[in-house]
């Protein structure tokens, strides 16, 4: 499983989208990605940081 961010455009400005998903090998060693769990738009604050 793994974090993924996408990209979106709307009304000139950028935002962010986050989802988790997971690969899944199926028959003939193909790899499947599912979408598990989508987190929706998270947005920065000026001056925020991790602590």
């Amino acid at each position: 499983m793994f974090l993924r961010a996408t990209i979106g455009k709307k009304d000139g400005k950028e935002d962010r989208y986050f989802g988790v998903v997971e690969n899944k090998r199926v028959a003939a060693g193909q790899v499947v990605q599912r979408h598990v769990l989508y987190l929706g738009e998270i947005k920065r604050q000026a001056g925020a940081g991790v602590a």
